[in-house]
């Protein structure tokens, strides 16, 4: 390898070389520098005279401002003795934080200055900044025209096909009809007010159109409540409860009737049972067959003492906490009822403070002074039967067995709010609604509520699920079993 080794004449040469290219860039830069200084005085002066918003951009060209400017003092007149008016206060967000919703529609529109000066294609861009307005478009009924085509190859002929519509000789989409179960099942809104909502928005659907609408959705969703049924009775945790509301019919005009519910505790799907609004036990004892195997949580209504017998053997009756604690809230005034809603209370306060492992110990020490408590309530000779005392202590002591079922085990819920909360959409639409039209109309009430409140119960969207599930099985009449416990909510949010 041959290394060449330059002289120092042509080491001086080449480093004067170099030193002229340095000494023509720098020129070069000195030049463009004054260059843009001019521009950018010139445009600090077009800033300061036409932008109101002088002060932000001055200090985005690094002019340095004085941090506080001096606010004019107005000395008041001789004959005015009045104190100046104070200045308004500039409009801020005092430093709060606004909710972003990153989930919606976005709609970017550039604002351009408004002022008749101004010429965009001569004007340098700076920057921007985002002013965000959140827009409500309100609900349209679009008349969505399938323009289906035919054609001919040959001997063959081609044809395009709209979408399979709900309901025969309907032109209504599963859109419509999910609107309209979403308000009248999730929101509690009355049909009346459904469609004088949609009047307003410039939809005009006859009344008898809207109620034809809603029943045969019921009668394409019952279906699936056979398959929610199994689901249900297939958890090994279950709770119940019933409720009522007003059904048109009969010799008086008007009744009650009341709904039944089923809740799978693993699954968080809930069924509404109506069978012509008995509250027979034989409503309960149609609906859990004999051979359940499993614990199923109730209140203390006489029906579900059955679940404590032989029909029974291989279930577990569990108590609420809550109803027997609400037995003596309700004649809190009286002497010693203070005492037995303490009691209640500690079986809380261990499962929040104390760690899973000692909750059994913990709570049947509780457990046995509540007994105590409540026998000397029962054994005390001057609190009679039928004394309302007396009737609180009873119900509770019909309820330990119950109790005790619970407090044994960490699995099991205190109470049975999971359930009872799920029921005030009844409670919602006994207010709002004020009844049903009949039996048939509570029976339709049944399977939309058990869908709805199993969405709401899973965190799905209803409006979603029901234009799915209701298009779904128009398209597919033959569904296996296996098919439709896949469009239950639970597994559709999957």
């Amino acid at each position: 390898m041959y290394l060449y080794v330059m002289t120092d004449r042509e080491l001086v040469a080449f480093l004067q070389g170099q030193n002229a290219k340095l000494i023509s860039t720098i020129e070069s830069l000195s030049q463009t520098v004054e260059e843009l200084t001019e521009e950018l005085a010139a445009l600090k002066k077009a800033i300061l005279e036409k932008d109101k918003d002088a002060e932000k951009l001055k200090r985005l060209v690094n002019v340095n401002l004085p941090k506080k400017t001096e606010k004019r003092k107005e000395t008041p007149s001789v004959s005015e003795n009045k104190p100046p008016a104070p200045t308004p206060k500039q409009r801020g967000n005092n430093g709060a934080k606004r909710k972003v919703y990153d989930n919606i529609e976005e709609l970017v529109e550039d604002v351009l200055p408004s002022d008749a000066s101004f010429d965009e294609k001569t004007a340098i861009y700076l920057f921007h900044r985002d002013v965000i307005r959140y827009e409500y478009i309100p609900p349209r009924l679009i008349k969505h025209i399938y323009r289906c085509k035919k054609y001919r190859m040959g001997d063959d002929f081609f044809e395009g096909k709209a979408p399979i519509a709900p309901f025969l000789n309907s032109n209504f989409d599963s859109s419509l009809l999910a609107h309209l179960i979403q308000q009248r099942y999730v929101y509690g809104l009355p049909v009346e007010r459904i469609m004088k909502y949609l009047n307003e928005m410039g939809i005009d659907i006859p009344k008898a159109t809207t109620h034809g609408l809603i029943e045969k959705s019921a009668e394409l969703l019952d279906r699936l409540m056979s398959v929610l049924k199994n689901t249900i009775l297939e958890d090994s945790y279950i709770h119940f409860d019933e409720t009522y509301h007003t059904i048109l019919g009969g010799d008086k005009g008007s009744r009650k009737g009341y709904f039944w519910s089923a809740f799978s505790h693993q699954n968080n799907l809930i069924q509404f049972i109506y069978e012509n609004g008995s509250r027979s036990k034989t409503v309960f004892t149609d609906y859990l067959p004999e051979d359940y195997k499993g614990a199923v949580q109730t209140d203390g209504y006489s029906s579900y003492k059955v679940l404590e017998g032989w029909d029974y053997p291989k279930a577990i009756r569990l108590g609420c906490v809550q109803h027997c604690k609400r037995k003596f809230i309700e004649i809190q005034e009286q002497p010693k009822a203070q005492e037995i809603i303490d009691l209640y209370n500690k079986f809380y306060s261990i499962r929040k403070k104390k760690p899973k492992e000692k909750w059994k110990e913990a709570s049947l020490k509780i457990y046995k002074e509540l007994e105590k408590k409540l026998r000397e309530i029962e054994r005390d000779p001057e609190i009679l039967p039928n004394h309302i005392l007396g009737k609180a202590a009873a119900y509770c002591l019909n309820e330990l067995e119950s109790i005790y079922n619970i407090i044994t085990s960490t699995e099991y819920d205190l109470d049975n709010n999971i359930i009872e909360r799920p029921m005030r959409y009844i409670s919602i639409s006994r207010r709002n609604s004020l009844f049903c039209g009949s039996n048939a109309g509570a029976l339709r009430t049944a399977t939309l509520y058990s869908l709805a409140i199993s969405c709401r119960l899973n965190e799905v969207n209803t409006f979603s699920y029901f234009k799915d599930v209701i298009q779904h099985l128009a398209e597919s009449p033959g569904m296996t079993n296996e098919q439709m416990r896949n469009l239950l909510p639970d597994r559709w949010a999957q």
